[in-house]
């Protein structure tokens, strides 16, 4: 892959980020809405969108600010997580109606799901684990031959938990990953590296699997996949890819998590109805 390619997207990203139309909208406009919904109880749905979407901001501006050589950027991402994860998890508490016929009925898209479960495991987002088991728990129904981010991240979560993984087609492009998974580490770091050159060409486009600011040129899956064989105590081979040199992958983010106020009160909110 090009780096033209790379410096395009970081363009991008910063063109978005310092956009005033962006800036208001996406951060002071949301912030102000989630204050002011936060005290009706009755405008549910707007705080969670508000948080989705301020979170949305903070993922990006705060990943953008990393790539820039700031590593404190790590913590707005992570505040930026707190909020869209608190956004999920509060319509998943909510959702009225059990599953039923031949489609599961999701409170959330299954990509808002994955990104938010990969974002997680990649910056160590402790308030993450509802969210991990409600994604575990998806019947295979759910998912389509097009879900391969999410059919993938549902089976990584189930690796950490030390369950065996479903091989299926749906698994698209990770299949690969999964099947090297333990054996040869060559072989797991050449898959890895393709899975990034397929993350490039998907992190563009309405409907693409990575086309949201906080993942198009973080190597979320990689980084994720890393954590959980570190977790189950696996080795990570090397992964030669531009993205992996980037700061995004290179710099890490500090051991505490940060606290942000409004995904804390979203959260009390959720928890008291």
């Amino acid at each position: 892959m090009s780096l033209a390619t790379l410096t395009s997207l970081h363009r991008g990203l910063h063109e978005w980020a310092n956009r005033d139309g962006n800036q208001k909208f996406l951060r002071d406009d949301q912030e102000t809405q989630l204050r002011r919904v936060l005290r009706d109880p009755t405008r549910r749905t707007q705080a969670n969108v508000a948080a989705w979407m301020l979170g949305s901001w903070h993922l990006g501006n705060g990943m953008l600010r990393v790539l820039n050589g700031d590593s404190e950027g790590f913590d707005e991402a992570r505040k930026g997580q707190a909020l869209r994860r608190t956004s999920l998890l509060a319509r998943k508490n909510h959702q009225t109606g059990p599953r039923r016929g031949k489609h599961a009925r999701l409170p959330f898209s299954l990509l808002q799901g994955a990104w938010t479960s990969l974002l997680g495991l990649a910056l160590h987002d402790p308030g993450a684990e509802p969210l991990y088991e409600f994604m575990m728990s998806l019947p295979d129904i759910a998912f389509s031959e097009k879900d391969s981010v999410a059919f993938f991240t549902r089976e990584l979560l189930a690796l950490r938990a030390g369950r065996r993984p479903n091989m299926s087609s749906r698994l698209g492009p990770f299949e690969e990953v999964m099947l090297h998974w333990k054996g040869d580490e060559r072989l797991l770091g050449r898959a890895m590296a393709d899975l990034l050159d397929w993350h490039l060409k998907e992190a563009r486009g309405a409907g693409k699997n990575y086309d949201d600011p906080a993942c198009r040129i973080y190597p979320v899956e990689i980084i994720a996949i890393q954590n959980v064989r570190e977790w189950t105590e696996l080795p990570s081979p090397r992964v030669d890819h531009p993205l992996m040199h980037s700061n995004l992958a290179t710099m890490k983010p500090s051991l505490s998590w940060p606290q942000h106020e409004l995904a804390a009160a979203l959260e009390r909110k959720t928890r008291s109805r």
